[in-house]
């Protein structure tokens, strides 16, 4: 039996709201070394988790809220999902600028998606993509050294300006990256608790035939 289809909806509405709240906490927290940070997102991070709270309401993913203890989770899953892009988006530079083209592109083509798990496979694709970008991609090509060194591809320190207008590498250590991944696992539980039941389809009416499409018995002999 489905837990979250046993809960009422408040109980579930209270739970995801507690979750996505949990999740934007951890997804502020950026541990670089010894050093802990805390990071609130920005415009752009708030722009599109705007954008992506109404696509998840439209298709269902989150209901829809009807009632003012319904807009609770509604608000904090956009605020979880705003701290989670500050986490995920590549730091600034050219690279997070050609990043943000392709996300809104992915977005305009998200909101034509009718079915809701098809488009939490495209969120889900999109998650892994950002991740493997900033935690894997950038870290190898910009060199696990600090950014004051200018080592990287052996360019040197001259060049350092140049390679910061590309992106400003802040590198994140494993610790940092666990608790970023307990925070997605935290919106995850949350998106799955509110999760709408399937709507029931009608059942189709019996066809009835109009009288000359009727079949005519034959006469008794």
């Amino acid at each position: 039996m489905d837990t979250a289809a046993s809960l009422t909806p408040a109980r579930r509405a209270v739970g995801g709201a507690l979750l996505f709240l949990g999740s934007a906490t951890l997804a502020g927290m950026h541990l670089t070394g010894d050093d802990t940070q805390y990071r609130v997102f920005g415009f752009l991070e708030g722009a599109f988790a705007l954008l992506l709270a109404y696509t998840l309401v439209l298709r269902r993913v989150w209901p829809s809220p009807e009632s003012t203890l319904a807009w609770i989770p509604v608000v904090y899953g956009t605020l979880a999902t705003a701290q989670l892009l500050d986490l995920l988006f590549p730091p600034p530079g050219v690279v997070e600028w050609v990043v943000v083209t392709g996300v809104a592109v992915h977005a305009w083509g998200t909101i034509g998606v009718r079915s809701r798990q098809r488009l939490v496979m495209r969120l889900a694709t999109l998650t892994v993509l950002l991740a493997l970008l900033r935690f894997s991609v950038i870290p190898i090509l910009w060199g696990r050294e600090e950014p004051t060194t200018g080592g990287v591809l052996g360019l040197g320190n001259p060049l350092e300006g140049v390679r910061r207008w590309f992106v400003a590498y802040e590198p994140i250590g494993p610790a940092g990256q666990l608790v970023g991944f307990a925070a997605l696992c935290l919106w995850v539980l949350a998106t799955r608790l509110l999760w709408p039941p399937e709507e029931e389809r009608p059942t189709r009416a019996a066809l009835v035939l109009p009288p000359w499409d009727r079949p005519r018995l034959a006469p008794p002999e």
